[in-house]
């Protein structure tokens, strides 16, 4: 409710608006019981039929201008969370693609679609027709006053079944609160295991797994079964409540009210308009209580959203060099995971000077893909610093960084897009004559060739579908188009056939040659003969690292 009102008062003129329009669609129902009041008063009393115009031509034009007002006040609500709900979209995603990866890495991937789906939540619960709901309630005040003005008792009973029915509401919103974590818990899991159905659809058949998901699948949704039946359950009773409130208002109104009427303490037409004045009464609170429920739904994504929010992010400050000759230095390095029993490295040094290449190798887990994502400035070590031409990188602005780096991961991943788009993500300003280039030196061209789409065929699934080796040399194809000075390639041949091998070992010959600082995580034994330094992070705690022959005869040279 708090950021309902919120986003209301971010524009006083606004809300101010809003209140008026409220003020005038509320009183302005009144002329239906008033009208009928007035007709079965007045004109079935004395028949005359300029009463019966006056009354309907009345009523008309109030039933008229409540129709614009409510109109007017729809458009006024509508615009309210249009800035709010853009600023919110924005910053969850400036949130997505800022935090830092240790602390992303630790988020199951379904907790994140969850939050994504709940901005739709969100949305939902903050327009126009919940925003009315809300602000019709006090104006029930207004109704209340006019059936006590026909019959304080009648009154009562409105105020008692009004009670009643935001009881219900109430019951409604707070009891199914904890069943809906439950089963947004729940939900989760069970998407989490239709994803690995989907995805690994081989694995599944190949070693018979269809028991062990038949098992988890039956228990999420006996579990989701059950909560749907408890949540049906309480919005059942909650409805029934509001439901049950509603005809016993009526009843009583009409019985307690005819009694009235015999007395005459009450005229029929006071009888009927107490009706619906009543009736009205309860459709308010009611509105107000689904409202409620709505909010309440989208305050927990809006929590979710906001705790996402606060984690550390990457720094988006720092200095861009106006040049960068290559050299890179490890000083006393360390770098750990959180609850790990001990770092993967530690007390690492070592200097790469232009025209280095160094080579790094190590049991599975021991560190490779890690250091490599530590030079790119995606995690950040435990101890020790990394020096760029003698600068920290921690002071240095990542955008400008990142353009200095030639890339290629492991397991690359790409984004909903064309090849070209993907290709050209670091750099979308390169020339048609610099993709051509990077295509042909990854090898990437006869795949292009065979597509009918070519540089503009869609990737999709972040390029799972595609096969392995034209993954690898998308990759690489990527990593080549800045004009940077470190190259950091971690197992760039893995997966390739010997035509990518012989397109990976030329790039590396061109970028040696181009007299840059090259990292290469790899077994493969040809670059292996022409590295200057060898790295073994299976060395544990303190990885080894070798100046080669090769790095002697560059210096004599030099």
């Amino acid at each position: 409710m708090k950021e309902l009102f919120r986003r209301l008062f971010l524009s006083r003129r606004l809300a101010w608006e809003i209140l008026t329009a409220s003020l005038f669609v509320n009183v302005l129902s009144l002329a239906s019981p008033i009208f009928v009041i007035q007709v079965l008063n007045r004109y079935m009393g004395y028949g005359f039929d300029g009463t019966l115009i006056t009354l309907t031509t009345g009523t008309l034009l109030a039933a008229g201008l409540g129709f614009a007002f409510a109109s007017v006040r729809t458009r006024l609500a509508s615009a309210v969370s249009v800035a709010p709900d853009r600023e919110l979209a924005s910053a969850l995603l400036s949130a997505l693609t800022q935090v830092r990866l240790s602390a992303l890495n630790r988020i199951p991937r379904v907790r994140l679609q969850e939050m994504v789906d709940g901005l739709q939540t969100i949305q939902t619960a903050y327009n126009a027709t919940q925003l009315t709901a809300i602000l019709d309630l006090p104006f029930v005040l207004i109704f209340i006053l006019a059936v006590f003005l026909l019959s304080p008792l009648l009154a009562l009973l409105t105020i008692l079944a009004t009670a009643a029915a935001l009881f219900g509401g109430w019951m409604n919103v707070t009891a199914g609160r904890s069943a809906f974590r439950e089963m947004r818990s729940t939900t989760a899991a069970h998407r989490d295991l239709v994803s690995s159905v989907l995805s690994g659809g081989d694995t599944l058949r190949a070693f018979m797994g269809e028991f062990f998901v038949r098992r988890l699948w039956n228990r999420h949704t006996e579990t989701i079964l059950s909560l749907q039946r408890k949540l049906a359950a309480q919005r059942g009773l909650g409805q029934a409540l509001i439901g049950g409130a509603a005809m016993l208002l009526r009843v009583l109104v009409y019985a307690v009210g005819a009694v009235q009427a015999v007395r005459g303490d009450l005229s029929v037409g006071g009888l009927i308009g107490v009706s619906i004045l009543s009736a009205k009464v309860v459709q308010l609170a009611s509105g107000f209580m689904q409202a409620s429920f709505l909010l309440d739904k989208a305050g927990e994504s809006l929590r979710m959203i906001e705790e996402f929010q606060r984690l550390p992010r990457e720094s988006l400050s720092g200095t861009a060099m106006k040049s960068f000759t290559g050299r890179i230095e490890l000083r006393d390095l360390a770098f750990g995971y959180p609850n790990a029993s001990g770092p993967l490295f530690e007390s690492l040094n070592l200097t790469l000077i232009p025209g280095d290449i160094l080579v790094v190798h190590g049991f599975n887990g021991s560190g490779k893909s890690t250091l490599t994502r530590l030079l790119v400035g995606l995690l950040d070590p435990l101890r020790g610093q990394i020096l760029i031409d003698g600068v920290e990188l921690r002071q240095l602005a990542l955008e400008w960084w990142r353009k200095q780096v030639l890339y290629m991961p492991q397991d690359p991943s790409f984004l909903s897009g064309s090849f070209r788009e993907n290709i050209l993500l670091n750099m979308p300003e390169a020339s048609n004559e610099r993709l051509n280039e990077v295509v042909r030196l990854a090898g990437l061209r006869r795949h292009l060739d065979l597509s009918p789409e070519g540089l503009d065929s869609v990737i999709l699934e972040a390029g799972r579908d595609l096969p392995a080796g034209i993954r690898k040399r998308l990759a690489l194809a990527r990593a080549l188009v800045p004009a940077g000075r470190l190259a950091v390639l971690d197992e760039p041949t893995e997966g390739l056939d010997a035509e990518g091998v012989a397109a990976v070992h030329g790039v590396l010959g061109r970028l040696a040659k181009a007299g840059m600082s090259i990292v290469v995580v790899t077994r493969d034994p040809q670059i292996l003969r022409v590295a200057t330094q060898v790295l073994d992070l299976s060395d544990k705690p303190v990885p080894s690292v070798v100046r080669t022959a090769r790095a002697g005869q560059r210096e004599a040279a030099s």
